[in-house]
C-alpha cells in the first residue's frame, strides 16, 4: 500500500477542516502501518551540543541512526541525562517499525523495541506516536499497527522497565474500527492515560478514544458526546489527579472547531473553547504550568487555505485566545518551560526549512530560529520537550514533509535565557 508522505502529524493541518463523507486526516495516522522490528542497540557517533553560554538558541544534536528514513514523533524528558524520543523507520520493503531512542547524557542511543507480528505474517509493523516516561524503570509508548488483512490500524503499546521493551495490551475497538492513540499523560504509575481517536475503515466517521492504565490493565472509558466528528490528539496531567485533552471537533460544515476536554477524577467533560467563525481550527497539544495556567496549541486556516498559529489559555475559569506571532505557520507542541515560560514548535508554510520555535517568557511570544546548520536543513519539528532542572530542551522530527527521499530524523537541543 502507498505509504502517504508527510507527518502523520497527529493528523495535522489535515484536522482543521473535513470535506465530504471522509475525514481528510492524512489516512489519520496513515493508512499503511507496517514494519520490521529495530533489533539491536547501538550509539550515534557523537554527543548532543553542550548546553553552555555560548551555545544558546537551538543546534541540531544526532539521532541514534540509521539516519534513513526515520521519523521522530514525540520526545520526553526526565533529566539531563535521561531522555526517550519514538517514532518509525521505513524498512526497504515499504514497511514500518517502530523506533525507540534514548539519551544517556552523551548520545542517543537506539533501543530494540518490538513490533507487532500480526498472526499469519511474516513482518511485524507499528509506528509509536508518543512517548512517557515516569522513571529509569517505567516508561511507556503508544501508537499503531498496521492490520492488513482487515484494511484497519490497531492500538500499539509498548513498556520499558529498564531492561527491555514488551508490548502491552489495549482495549480492542470495533472490527471495523481503526484505533489512533496519539498522546500519553499521567504522573503516577497506577494513573495514566492514552487519548486519540478511532475512525472506521481508516478514516471515517472519528470518535475520541481515552484508555485509562490502573497499574495491572488498559481499559477504554467513555468520553463525551461531541455530537459529530471528533479526536483527541494532545494531552497533559493538570497536577490535581485530572488530565487536560485537546483536538478537534467538526461541525455540520466540516468545519473544525477546539476541542478541550477535562478529566475531573471521575468522569471526562467538554470544556466549551473559543472558535473563529469561518474558520477551520484544532489543537495539537497542551501543558500545564498551574491549575489557572494551562496552555493548548494548533493553527488555524481560512477558507482559501491561509494558515496560521493558534494559542488558547486557560485561566482557571475560561479558554480564551491569545495573541500569538503573525507568521505562517503550524503549532503542534508545547512544554512548560521554567516556572512561567513555554517553548513551542511547529512547521512554517512554504520554507525550505520548515521548523519553526517560539518562547513565551511569562509576557511576550519570542520567535527563535531553529537550528541552522547543515543538519537542521529541511527539518519539520513535531515535539518539544524541556529538560527538568535545567534551562534546555530537546525537540524532534524530520525531513519527511519536504517529499525528499530518503529522509531523515532530526534531533534539536535549546539552550536559552535562564528559565522563569
Amino acid at each position: 500500500m502507498q505509504r502517504l508522505r508527510g507527518r502523520q502529524r497527529a493528523w495535522g493541518s489535515d484536522v482543521r477542516r473535513r470535506g465530504g463523507a471522509a475525514l481528510a486526516v492524512t489516512v489519520l495516522t496513515a493508512a499503511a502501518l507496517t514494519g520490521t522490528v529495530a533489533d539491536t542497540a547501538t550509539a550515534a557517533p557523537g554527543a548532543g551540543p553542550a548546553a553552555g553560554p555560548d551555545r544558546t538558541g537551538w543546534h541540531s544534536s544526532r539521532a541514534a541512526g540509521p539516519e534513513r528514513d526515520e521519523d521522530l514523533r514525540a520526545v520526553a524528558a526526565l533529566g539531563s541525562r535521561d531522555a526517550w524520543s519514538v517514532g518509525y523507520r521505513e524498512q526497504p520493503s515499504g514497511t514500518d517499525v517502530p523506533v525507540a531512542e534514548h539519551f544517556d547524557g552523551a548520545v542517543w542511543r537506539a533501543t530494540a523495541v518490538p513490533a507487532h507480528r500480526p498472526p499469519g505474517t511474516a513482518e511485524p509493523t507499528g509506528q509509536l506516536t508518543s512517548v512517557l516516561p515516569l522513571s529509569a524503570r517505567d516508561v511507556w509508548a503508544v501508537g499503531s499497527w498496521n492490520d492488513a488483512a482487515a484494511f484497519q490500524d490497531r492500538s500499539l503499546a509498548e513498556h520499558f522497565d529498564g531492561r527491555r521493551w514488551r508490548e502491552v495490551p489495549l482495549p480492542a475497538e470495533a472490527a471495523d474500527r481503526s484505533a489512533y492513540p496519539t498522546a500519553l499523560a499521567g504522573s503516577r504509575a497506577d494513573d495514566l492515560w492514552a487519548v486519540g481517536g478511532t475512525a472506521q475503515d481508516r478514516i471515517s466517521a472519528p470518535r475520541p478514544l481515552a484508555y485509562h492504565w490502573n497499574g495491572s490493565a488498559w481499559s477504554a472509558v467513555d468520553t463525551p458526546d461531541t455530537g459529530g466528528d471528533a479526536l483527541l490528539l494532545g494531552a497533559a496531567a493538570d497536577r490535581r489527579g485530572g488530565v487536560w485533552a485537546v483536538g478537534v471537533g467538526y461541525d455540520a460544515k466540516g468545519e473544525g472547531h477546539p476541542l478541550t476536554e477535562h478529566w475531573d477524577g471521575t468522569a471526562w467533560r467538554i470544556v466549551p473553547a473559543p472558535h473563529t467563525t469561518g474558520r477551520g481550527e484544532t489543537l495539537e497539544s497542551v501543558a500545564v504550568l498551574g491549575p489557572d495556567e494551562v496552555w493548548a496549541v494548533g493553527a488555524t486556516a481560512t477558507p482559501d487555505g491561509v494558515v496560521g498559529p493558534l494559542a488558547l489559555h486557560w485561566d482557571g475559569r475560561t479558554w480564551r485566545a491569545a495573541a500569538v506571532p503573525d507568521v505562517r505557520a503550524d503549532l503542534h507542541s508545547v512544554t512548560a518551560y521554567g516556572r512561567d515560560g513555554l517553548l513551542v514548535v511547529g512547521e512554517q508554510q512554504g520554507a525550505a526549512t520548515p521548523a519553526f520555535t517560539m518562547r513565551w517568557d511569562g509576557a511576550a511570544w519570542h520567535t527563535e530560529p531553529a537550528a541552522t546548520d547543515p543538519a537542521g536543513r529541511g527539518a519539520s519539528l513535531f515535539s518539544v520537550a524541556a529538560v527538568p532542572g535545567t534551562r534546555t530542551a530537546w525537540s524532534v522530527g524530520s525531513t519527511l514533509p519536504q517529499f525528499d527521499p530518503p529522509w531523515r530524523p532530526i534531533v534539536q537541543e535549546y539552550a536559552g535565557p535562564p528559565a522563569n
